[in-house]
């Protein structure tokens, strides 16, 4: 099986490194999925259409409508550090924000030539407030299983997901079997019956958020999952293979990010297919990334404007009423669950 490496790199003035590795399995479990799910290769080719149209029709009107998408944290676990706190859910929703709004203090390190391109991508992220049953909730559904090690699909049909049409789904576990951190789904991979109970986000508890179990190093990588939720690829195309020379011929599909071979350092100034590489970017597999580029604002928009796995009704009013995170909603103090 292929692997990709994320080079974990402290993030501080000097960009120093302290290195670890992690496995990132987003484009095989699109390929897998592709060849189980009768839907996807259709979906792929609509949604690319759709894509194309939606970019040539784009306006400033459009660039700045804010796109509210209701999110449940699904904690499997075992009774062990895996069954984070909710603060520790907080913290990982506001570094999304952070992320995805441009509000991420690091912006200020992001290199001259790609200052003029990075986004405010106006995509906002909130626990849910009212369930699948009409109930309070606090948008944290916790399930006890032994399922959270050695995580799989397996894990999800043990919590099974929210409607995926109303909820971003994010599962967070002890471990996964194949040793990735994390992965999602692009919404073509997952449309259709197929795809109901496995759309959304699987990643280890230790990647949430940056306090408790998390680290600071670690807690961005699920912006990068939800990019890929979100129809973003690696800078170098589908693949979990970064540096290889050929990468310069494959593509990611956005207009504003150059190609590349693909990086697992901080060299900022690379230049890997006749171009600066944009290093910093949240699709790239450094962890001195903090941008997004306009190009890519404008994919996530059009996925999230196309009907394709039911990303279109995620920010409509009536969906943002009926899961308690409109503005208008006055939330409610839940009752605490008692557990055992």
């Amino acid at each position: 099986m292929m692997k990709c490496f994320f080079l974990i790199l402290s993030i501080n003035i000097s960009l120093s490194a302290n290195a670890q590795d992690f496995f990132c399995l987003t484009p095989q479990m699109n390929r897998k999925a592709e060849l189980l799910n009768p839907e996807a290769i259709r979906s792929k080719k609509e949604l690319n259409r759709f894509t194309e149209q939606y970019q040539k029709e784009y306006s400033q009107q459009k660039a700045k409508t804010t796109i509210i998408i209701p999110v449940v944290f699904h904690v499997v676990h075992n009774y062990g550090p895996e069954n984070i706190s909710k603060e520790q859910i907080l913290d990982a929703v506001r570094i999304l924000n952070e992320d995805f709004r441009k509000l991420n203090a690091d912006t200020a390190n992001i290199i001259p030539e790609f200052k003029a391109i990075a986004a405010d991508c106006n995509i906002e992220f909130r626990l849910a407030k009212i369930d699948p049953n009409g109930n309070c909730t606090d948008g944290i559904d916790r399930v006890v299983s032994p399922l959270t090690f050695n995580a799989n699909e397996n894990t999800k049909l043990a919590a099974p997901s929210w409607d995926r049409t109303k909820y971003l789904n994010i599962w967070t576990v002890a471990s996964i079997e194949s040793g990735a951190a994390g992965y999602a789904y692009y919404p073509s991979s997952v449309n259709g019956s197929w795809g109901i109970p496995f759309d959304g986000v699987l990643i280890l508890s230790s990647y949430v958020g940056s306090i408790g179990t998390g680290t600071y190093n670690r807690a961005r990588v699920l912006t990068h999952e939800v990019g890929h939720y979100l129809n973003l690829m690696h800078l170098w195309g589908d693949s979990n293979n970064p540096g290889l020379q050929e990468n310069c011929y494959d593509d990611d599909m956005v207009y504003d990010t150059p190609n590349t071979i693909g990086h697992t350092s901080c060299n900022l100034y690379a230049e890997s297919c006749g171009s600066l590489d944009n290093v910093q970017n949240y699709m790239e597999y450094t962890y001195c990334y903090c941008m997004f580029t306009e190009g890519q604002k404008v994919r996530m928009h059009a996925a999230l404007n196309s009907s394709i796995s039911g990303r279109n009704n995620l920010w409509t009013t009536q969906n943002l009423l009926a899961t308690g995170v409109h503005n208008s909603y006055t939330p409610q103090i839940c009752q605490p669950i008692a557990d055992f």
